[in-house]
């Protein structure tokens, strides 16, 4: 069953009290989710409220918490700020730190170089288009295009995809679009419902039992996890986009609410 309207924060918070005796892993996206989307990447940062419910939630003994973002887990993990252990998927799920085992995907770092030079090439050519934010992550580059006007944005695309093109084509790159984001990724079939189905298997480890699973997504990239999931745990997309997702809430304030009240001291452990 998917979400064609919104959910109220009370029907999603029944739904994972039904399921009280099981342990939780809970598992959500970053921008567009726990934080609400900026022009520039770099002044993103999860609110107090949101950390301390998180932080809140993680340190419950049959909790687990992780945070499943296209930023590498370096940087949402010193974003997101979190008390306590948690698990940092970054690129799309394709690095992953968690509290006491880390994961890459083999030869993530082989193209390191060859990113690197288109990298600094897509920089110069979208400079000179206002609102057009090259962002380099080591080992992906992504262009914002959020802030740019419609005509900035046409032709920021367009020099971007006449230099990512010959790369994509010969099957080293692969082009992933997000909200307003253009990024290329190494050509390596992994995702984040791969990096949800790693993380199970890690608490599964961990806990000696499997968790019910709960996602939480805003974006395209996310419908991977909901997939990952399905019917044997909960999802929930943020916005009004279509998705497979089975609850529905409007924003990240929206999350909020929902994170305060599984905090609570009434609500399920």
């Amino acid at each position: 069953v998917t979400a064609s309207t919104f959910s109220s924060v009370e029907q999603i918070v029944a739904a994972i009290t039904a399921v009280r005796e099981h342990p939780v892993l809970l598992l959500t996206d970053f921008d567009g989710t726990l934080c609400e989307f900026k022009d520039a990447p770099d002044a993103v940062i999860l609110s107090p409220p949101r950390r301390l419910a998180l932080s809140a939630l993680a340190a419950r003994p049959t909790w687990s918490v992780g945070i499943v973002s296209g930023r590498r887990a370096a940087d949402v993990r010193q974003r997101a700020g979190l008390r306590g252990s948690a698990y940092y998927a970054g690129l799309h799920g394709m690095e992953i730190d968690g509290p006491d085992k880390q994961f890459q995907v083999p030869d993530l770092g082989a193209l390191h170089d060859e990113i690197q030079r288109l990298g600094n090439a897509l920089a110069d050519a979208t400079a000179s288009f206002p609102g057009a934010l090259l962002e380099n992550k080591d080992l992906s580059v992504a262009l914002h295009v959020r802030a740019a006007s419609p005509r900035d944005r046409q032709h920021a695309e367009r020099s971007f995809w006449t230099l990512a093109r010959p790369m994509i084509e010969a099957g080293t790159l692969r082009l992933q679009r997000g909200e307003c984001v253009f990024e290329l990724l190494p050509n390596i079939a992994w995702d984040k419902g791969d990096a949800v189905r790693w993380i199970e298997a890690d608490t599964r480890h961990r806990h000696g039992a499997a968790a019910f699973p709960i996602y939480l997504g805003d974006d395209r990239t996310d419908e991977h996890a909901f997939d990952a999931v399905g019917d044997r745990g909960l999802t929930v997309v943020v916005g009004s986009r279509p998705s497979r997702a089975q609850y529905r809430l409007p924003d990240p304030a929206a999350i909020e609410r929902l994170l305060t009240r599984l905090a609570t001291p009434h609500a399920p452990h």
